[in-house]
C-alpha cells in the first residue's frame, strides 16, 4: 500500500515509522526541514520537503498515486486544505487530523472518510481511568511492558453478550474505552459486551494473546 503523509512531527513521525515496518511505501511531506531530516535518518519512508496546501506541490509529489493520504501536522486548516486537496486527486481514502472535535462532523461532510481527533479520544480513555479505579491498581502492580490494543468483538467472542463484571477478569488488562459504532460508552462494571464494539484494552505485552481471544474470538 501507498500512503501519504502531511506532517512530520511526533504523530506523523511515529505513524510513518510504524506503516514502513509493516511494508508500506509511505511518502512524508512537512515544510520543517529539520523534521524532515530526523525522519529520514529513523526510518525507511519518503520524505520531501514541501507546502502540502499547494494542489502542484502535490502533483509534484504524485500524491495521486496513494492508496491513503493522511494529514497530522499541528494545524487543522492545513490538514482540512490538504484532504480537500487529495479528494481532488482522486486518492481514494483520505484521513486528517483535526484538534477541534467540532470540525469532524463539518470535514466529513466535505467527502473525507475520516477526520479523528487525538485528543478527544486521549481524553475519554484518561476519564475513564480515572473515573473507574477498578482493576487499575491490579494492572499497575504487576509491571512489565503495556500494549494499547484496539480489538473488534467478535459472534464468537467469549465476552461478547456478558456484562463486564461477568467477565473472568486478570490483573494483566483493564478495558478502557468501548465504542459503538462512533458513540463513546464509559465501561462500566454493568455494560454489556455485543457483537461489533470496540474496545480499547491495556494488557501487558505478555497476556495480549490472551485478551485477543477473549474479545476477538
Amino acid at each position: 500500500m501507498r500512503v501519504f503523509i502531511a506532517g512530520a512531527g511526533d504523530v506523523g513521525r511515529n505513524l510513518a515509522k510504524m506503516l514502513a515496518k509493516k511494508g508500506n511505501l509511505v511518502v512524508v511531506m512537512d515544510t520543517d526541514e529539520e523534521a524532515c531530516k530526523r525522519l529520514s535518518r529513523e526510518a525507511d519512508v519518503l520524505v520531501m520537503t514541501g507546502d502540502v496546501t499547494k494542489l502542484h506541490v502535490l502533483r509534484q509529489a504524485e500524491v495521486e498515486k496513494s492508496d491513503v493520504a493522511i494529514a497530522v501536522t499541528d494545524r487543522d486548516e492545513v490538514n482540512v486544505l490538504m484532504g480537500i486537496l487529495a479528494k481532488e486527486l482522486k486518492v481514494p481514502r483520505v484521513i486528517v487530523r483535526v484538534s477541534d472535535e467540532r470540525l469532524i462532523d463539518v470535514v466529513e461532510a466535505l467527502g473525507i472518510e475520516k477526520a479523528v481527533c487525538p485528543e478527544l479520544v486521549t481524553a475519554r480513555i484518561i476519564e475513564s481511568v480515572v473515573t473507574r479505579s477498578y482493576g487499575l491498581p491490579e494492572l499497575l502492580a504487576v509491571g512489565g511492558n503495556f500494549k494499547l490494543m484496539d480489538v473488534v468483538i467478535s459472534a464468537t467472542s467469549p465476552a461478547a453478550g456478558k456484562t463486564i463484571k461477568e467477565i473472568p477478569l486478570a490483573p494483566h488488562w483493564i478495558i478502557l474505552a468501548v465504542y459503538e459504532g462512533d458513540s463513546f460508552i464509559k465501561p462500566s462494571e454493568e455494560l454489556t459486551i455485543r457483537e461489533g464494539q470496540r474496545i480499547i484494552v491495556l494488557s501487558s505485552v505478555e497476556h495480549a494473546d490472551e485478551v485477543l481471544k477473549l474479545f476477538a474470538g
